[in-house]
């Protein structure tokens, strides 16, 4: 199904603006008798909960942004119309390189490939042909819901194949870099075509709740306070993951599962703070020979780049320069 239907995201509003109609006119109640704090803070959560899904299924859309001069400047520079794998019109920017390997750019949540010429600054100054993508639901790309890389897998993958059928690209020297809902789509989007030879993905984050909550230690395990936190966390977790499902029709399939199948092809995850590091670690460990952690604890979310101007471009391109350069 190349576009989720349109009566999902009439549906999802609706809720939504009923929910928040419900928090104001109980905060009304609110004001009249502080007693009504005991049965409206339940309201409030699930109006949070509800908001957060429905920002993460339906983003705000950003069509626009500055170009940079050094990089579109006389660059040779492609609006390229591309079709994903499940039918869906996109649309990227293509940058040509001076050499033959290629990499695709896929941005945040609520962002586009514009968002990522930062990146693809320091990328085409190593020589490499860039594909900016906008994402299903970003940009200037077509569809109505944003599925955290389920189905923007589809489009990570087309646009492999567009830059595979490209005769100044060396459809065996293809790589990817995503940040955030990018790094779940190019994570997935790997498990699609095999054409992807090296992945850098930074701001990992959790899919399912088994990615959300790690497994307790025999040593937390053996302790009360922890075993009653987990327990009483875990029942909110699974509500907040199905109410997103629900929100975006799909049911996302652990990475901690997922991710091993991408060896032995090269992975560098990049851990911004300390809940992404510990994250990145047991993705990491799952993944198996092929992946290295760089971990930034003090970064914010996806920020790796702005919190290390020099480090950053120095090791992201080492990495794919040895991971494209392998039979």
């Amino acid at each position: 199904m190349a576009n989720l239907p349109r009566w999902r995201y009439i549906r999802n509003l609706t809720i939504l603006l009923v929910l928040v109609a419900g928090s104001l006119l109980a905060l009304t109640r609110i004001l009249a008798s502080p007693i009504h704090w005991l049965w409206t803070m339940p309201l409030f959560y699930l109006t949070y909960l509800a908001w957060n899904a429905f920002s993460f299924a339906h983003p705000r859309r950003l069509r626009y942004w500055p170009l940079r001069e050094s990089l579109f400047a006389d660059s040779g520079c492609e609006n390229v119309r591309l079709t994903s794998r499940d039918g869906l019109p996109l649309f990227a920017w293509y940058l040509p390189g001076n050499r033959r390997a290629a990499i695709v750019l896929a941005h945040g949540l609520g962002g586009s490939g514009l968002l990522m010429q930062g990146h693809a600054e320091f990328l085409r100054e190593a020589g490499y042909s860039l594909l900016l993508l906008d994402l299903r639901a970003h940009g200037r790309s077509e569809g109505n819901t944003s599925t955290y890389g389920v189905l923007e897998a589809h489009d990570v993958a087309a646009a492999v194949d567009y830059l595979r059928s490209r005769g100044d690209i060396d459809a065996d020297k293809i790589g990817v870099l995503g940040l955030s809902l990018g790094a779940q789509a190019a994570l997935r989007g790997a498990l699609q075509s095999q054409a992807i030879r090296a992945l850098v993905l930074e701001g990992l984050g959790p899919a399912d709740i088994q990615d959300r909550l790690r497994p307790m230690s025999v040593r937390e395990r053996g302790n009360r306070l922890r075993r009653l936190r987990h327990k009483m966390v875990y029942p909110l977790a699974l509500f907040d993951q199905w109410l997103f499902n629900f929100f975006s029709g799909q049911r996302p399939t652990p990475l901690t599962i997922e991710i091993g199948k991408i060896a032995p092809r090269p992975l560098l995850l990049i851990a911004c703070g300390p809940r992404e590091i510990e994250l990145n670690r047991r993705f990491c460990a799952a993944a198996q020979a092929s992946c290295v952690v760089w971990e930034l604890p003090k970064a914010r979310h996806a920020a790796g780049l702005v919190n290390e101007p020099e480090e950053y471009p120095r090791r992201v391109v080492a990495f794919l320069d040895d991971a494209l350069s392998r039979p």
